[in-house]
């Protein structure tokens, strides 16, 4: 059943796009180097050379930036790969496809002492791709319903994170390991920004582009064979965006969960089903509650800091077992 719009999309859009502003100027004056708002906001639009310009164009900045590129690659993979396996569970978490990242990327980087973040583009997609495609072959074969689906991507992400725990403990692995597992954007730089971007813009400007084609995956499976190798087509450009979007953003941040689940129910309860809307609105609200998470994470700790993958979880974890509980209903 298609889920009618409560708001205007396009009112819905300004709200969104107002708060992460909002959010990001937060980020900006907030730090152990605190800075009123409108200096940083001056600084922000005419840097003049001054520590806190360095602070704010060379450490929040590129960290403000890199939190909104992962937060709506996140968001719009998880509406591609709800509507490639048509189950509202489906995320690159709950379906494995951020450990199945993780692990090979945790290889390579033991493998390869001192691989850089750009190193670990190639193994992220290795990985993602190999657990998406087991994934999606389990979602079309219709041995599982809904809930057995997501189940069993749990458990496969649960067995791909044991994986790599005893891969690190093997190999005493470093501490800056363990912290990017968790999920961080703490110490973003600016060459992180640049190796996500190409990924964000392509796979981003493809799914807004293709937004309204995607919608026939969402169709039952007698309607989808019907439309034969248009849909096949299709799925296949779903799948490839999933990987390209998700592994990028494992790449630069680590596993951060949570995002690509909430975010595409959020953007439909509000917004309707449309398909091309959705994605839209989802490029908007996944920076939005990344960017928030993070923020959080910031003032929670503060003077330290908590990953923003740690906040997600706390905050995503209650929200899935609600949407667990309400499929079991239906």
């Amino acid at each position: 059943m298609v889920r009618q719009a409560t708001g205007s999309p396009v009112r819905l859009a300004l709200c969104l796009v107002l708060a992460l502003a909002a959010v990001v100027l937060a980020g900006m004056s907030f730090g152990v180097s605190g800075l009123p708002v409108a200096r940083a906001l001056r600084l922000l639009l005419a840097p003049d050379g001054s520590p806190d310009s360095a602070l704010v164009w060379d450490v929040r900045l590129p960290r403000a930036m890199l939190a909104m590129l992962v937060g709506a690659n996140l968001a719009v993979a998880g509406v591609l790969i709800q509507t490639l396996t048509r189950n509202p569970l489906a995320s690159p978490q709950t379906f494995g496809i951020n450990a199945g990242a993780s692990l090979v990327i945790v290889i390579s980087l033991i493998a390869v002492p001192g691989l850089g973040a750009g190193g670990t583009v190639w193994p992220a997609f290795v990985g993602a791709a190999a657990v998406g495609l087991a994934m999606w072959a389990l979602s079309v074969s219709g041995a599982m319903n809904e809930m057995k689906l997501a189940l069993a991507g749990i458990s496969i992400q649960l067995v791909l994170a044991a994986l790599v725990q005893a891969i690190l403990i093997a190999n005493n692995a470093g501490q800056d390991i363990v912290y990017w597992l968790a999920g961080s954007i703490n110490g973003a730089q600016w060459h992180k920004v640049w190796i996500i971007l190409p990924f964000t813009t392509i796979g981003g400007g493809i799914a807004l582009v293709a937004g309204r084609h995607f919608g026939v995956l969402a169709l039952d499976g007698a309607t989808g064979v019907s439309l034969g190798q248009s849909a096949r087509r299709v799925g296949g450009l779903a799948a490839m965006l999933i990987v390209l979007l998700a592994g990028s953003a494992v790449a630069v941040s680590g596993p951060i969960g949570f995002i690509g689940l909430l975010v595409p129910h959020i953007v439909r309860r509000l917004a309707g089903s449309d398909q091309l809307t959705v994605i839209a609105l989802s490029a908007v609200a996944g920076p939005l509650l990344l960017s928030a998470a993070d923020l959080l994470g910031r003032v929670a700790a503060f003077p330290a800091e908590t990953p923003v993958g740690i906040v997600t979880a706390l905050v995503g974890a209650p929200a899935l077992l609600v949407i667990l509980w309400r499929q079991r209903a239906a």
